[in-house]
């Protein structure tokens, strides 16, 4: 099998899909609360030929599905990467992904979000029951001081140039009014990956202390210093980089232009376009995957990178890859 996808739908179902890596074959689908699919309950049989299946009245909670050839034995684990949040829109799981070396990145383990203060009452629960062990918060000084976590996060003021001011700011002063919004995006990950590489590295090496996990790292709207944290630790897991960019479009998906009506004004109100401001709203492919390909050249690859500027050691990367994967 190659790859299950699950995702909630309108009606409170799981819509369930997947693609088998051999001729059409019936499948079993179960599900359970957690990642291990040995305490999976059986849901549904679906005869040979059929690719995705609806499940519903499952309950509240969190639901992992597992999918496995009819008699095959062996089955892979899905779940939404997207957690239902009242406040929040863009929580996902970085779980579930398949690696070169032929493991897969450990669900329920790290987290990527955008702002934490939106979280609710209802939603406190909910983020309470997922055990969390440790918050990072990526937004700066003042995005923290107008908005504070409704919890202790340890703060890494990410940056994209290399001056004294407002992180959130930086990536938009003095842009000129015609400028691409993509490009400034382009531009702002380039500068990250330049100027905030020993905060990425106590990110990442943050995530080995014991205690930490499950974690969650975020910013003001989980895109653009979170999609740059996150695509680094993806690759440094060995996921495919179309998987790490297909990771960073997601945002599109589940922060829609009408959740950003307030930093659309505010692009504005700083000298972009309409159009700059709008095209900054969004997550294109090419700008995160130019990033990353800056990183190969300038720095000759994600080990280069991690264990030179960003001072993450040898033994913390490798730790990374086995605490992390499955």
């Amino acid at each position: 099998m190659l790859r299950v996808q699950v995702h909630h739908d309108d009606h409170g179902g799981l819509e369930v899909s997947w693609e088998l890596d051999g001729p059409p074959a019936a499948v079993d689908v179960a599900v359970g609360p957690t990642p291990d699919h040995i305490d999976h309950v059986h849901a549904v049989a679906v005869g040979a030929g059929s690719v995705s299946t609806r499940l519903t009245g499952l309950g509240p909670g969190r639901h992992f599905v597992s999918v496995s050839v009819h008699g095959a034995g062996s089955a892979v684990v899905a779940a939404d990467r997207r957690l239902q949040f009242e406040g929040v829109q863009n929580f996902r799981d970085l779980g579930g992904y398949p690696t070169a070396d032929g493991r897969t990145t450990r669900w329920g383990s790290v987290f990527r979000s955008d702002a934490l203060h939106k979280l609710t009452e209802a939603d406190l629960v909910e983020f309470e029951r997922l055990g969390m062990g440790s918050v990072f918060d990526l937004r700066s000084d003042d995005e923290r001081t107008s908005h504070p976590n409704p919890f202790d996060s340890e703060q890494l003021a990410v940056i994209g140039r290399p001056r004294e001011a407002d992180a959130a700011q930086q990536a938009f002063d003095s842009m000129p009014i015609g400028t691409d919004g993509e490009r400034i995006l382009r531009d702002l990950y380039i500068g990250m990956l330049e100027h905030s590489a020993p905060l990425f590295g106590r990110l990442l090496s943050g995530l080995l202390s014991p205690g930490r996990l499950p974690a969650v790292f975020h910013c003001h709207a989980g895109k653009d210093r979170t999609g740059v944290a996150a695509a680094l630790l993806l690759v440094a897991l060995r996921v495919d980089r179309d998987a790490v960019l297909d990771d960073y479009e997601l945002t599109r998906r589940y922060r829609t232009f009408e959740h950003q009506q307030d930093s659309y004004e505010r692009l504005q109100s700083r000298g972009l376009s309409p159009e700059a401001a709008a095209g900054v709203l969004t997550a294109p492919r090419w700008a995160m995957s130019d990033a990353l390909d800056a990183l190969d050249a300038d720095h000759g690859g994600i080990e280069a990178y991690l264990t030179g500027p960003a001072a993450l050691s040898a033994r913390d990367l490798a730790s990374l890859r086995d605490v992390l994967t499955e």
